[in-house]
């Protein structure tokens, strides 16, 4: 949004649109979720039901949305759409009344959001992985392999540069993950697939990526792998990741271990210095 844009944003109320542009533009700055956010305001603000300034937008509105994208997608996409649009209600809200000191409602509080699906817990086993990777091209399949050895998610790997890697440690650091920043044990397989997409990048700048892919591009390679394998529609990239924490469990590693692996936070996980040997 220019700045011609933002001083109108201040003086009246803006579309929806505008004011979720407004909303990524602030609150998701420098996040990886920011092209997904923007990208999904876009989406919303072309129903005509929410092609209205902030203000004229009604809990009817906001219902005639939700019903006519469950007939469009499914209850997962819709549930994340509204979840988005509550937010920026939610946001803007505050902003007006901080401005005004007027309090708008939000229509979007007394409607019913469909429910989250089913978390997948599908492990993939060595074999299966073995068969993604014969139909992948070797870039491809080197990115899968690490998230299957690390844990690591599709946006960690991707952003990984050289100055990251600290191979003869045998860890990784992660800057400004989803979870903040932290350091990621490797395995010996691990390392190897590190050190040959390093001799591969070197002829990059200093501070480039390893892998130079779109992470789209990553989620197409995998689902077009599956089929043409024919692996069933669970086995998705974050399975990888969800396979490689399972595996840590089941060697009887303990909380704080398992916490250090896969990147969740609590106070457990900040108690640990260094990344254990995996």
């Amino acid at each position: 949004m220019g700045a011609e844009k933002r001083k109108l944003y201040c003086s009246k109320h803006p579309l929806f649109a505008d004011a979720g542009d407004e909303y990524c533009h602030t609150m998701l700055a420098g996040k990886s979720s920011q092209k997904i956010a923007y990208n999904r305001i876009d989406r919303i603000s072309r129903n005509k039901c929410l092609s209205k300034t902030m203000n004229k937008i009604t809990l009817q509105d906001v219902n005639a949305f939700k019903q006519k994208r469950l007939s469009e997608v499914n209850p997962t996409t819709c549930r994340d759409e509204l979840l988005m649009i509550r937010r920026v209600f939610r946001w803007y809200i505050r902003e007006h009344m901080a401005r005004t000191g007027i309090h708008m409602r939000n229509p979007c509080e007394m409607i019913t959001i469909p429910p989250g699906g089913k978390p997948r817990d599908r492990v993939i086993s060595p074999d299966e992985l073995k068969l993604l990777m014969s139909a992948m091209s070797p870039s491809m399949a080197i990115i899968t392999e690490l998230a299957y050895e690390t844990a690591m998610r599709r946006s960690e790997i991707l952003k990984l540069t050289p100055k990251d890697l600290h191979l003869s440690e045998r860890f990784l650091c992660v800057i400004d993950g989803k979870e903040g920043s932290r350091d990621v044990p490797l395995t010996r397989r691990a390392c190897a697939l590190l050190e040959g997409a390093l001799v591969d990048s070197r002829g990059g700048p200093g501070g480039a990526k390893l892998f130079q892919v779109a992470p789209y591009s990553v989620t197409q390679s995998l689902r077009r792998a599956r089929e043409k394998v024919g692996l069933d529609d669970n086995v998705r990239f974050h399975q990888l990741r969800h396979t490689r924490i399972s595996i840590v469990a089941r060697k009887g590693f303990n909380q704080a271990q398992i916490m250090m692996v896969s990147g969740h936070r609590d106070m457990v996980w900040r108690t640990m210095q260094r990344p254990v040997t995996i």
